[in-house]
């Protein structure tokens, strides 16, 4: 939808570093780590590292274009 009807180049997104499950289903689709946040969270009484990760058009494993 975003490539297609939206005609982004680009799409992105944050997870948290301890989101395994997410991150893996993401990088599943094409998107790959672009960064890392450090410390930019705060739950539970400690800090925790957000990824960063973003898929291009180009890239995109369901690109028909």
């Amino acid at each position: 939808y975003g490539f297609n009807q939206l005609n982004l180049n680009r799409i992105f997104l944050r997870v948290h570093a301890d989101n395994t499950r997410a991150i893996h289903c993401y990088e599943k689709v094409g998107f790959v780590h672009e960064g890392r946040l450090r410390q930019a969270h705060f739950k539970d009484g400690a800090y925790e590292d957000v990824l960063v990760m973003g898929v291009l058009r180009s890239e995109w494993k369901g690109n028909d274009v």
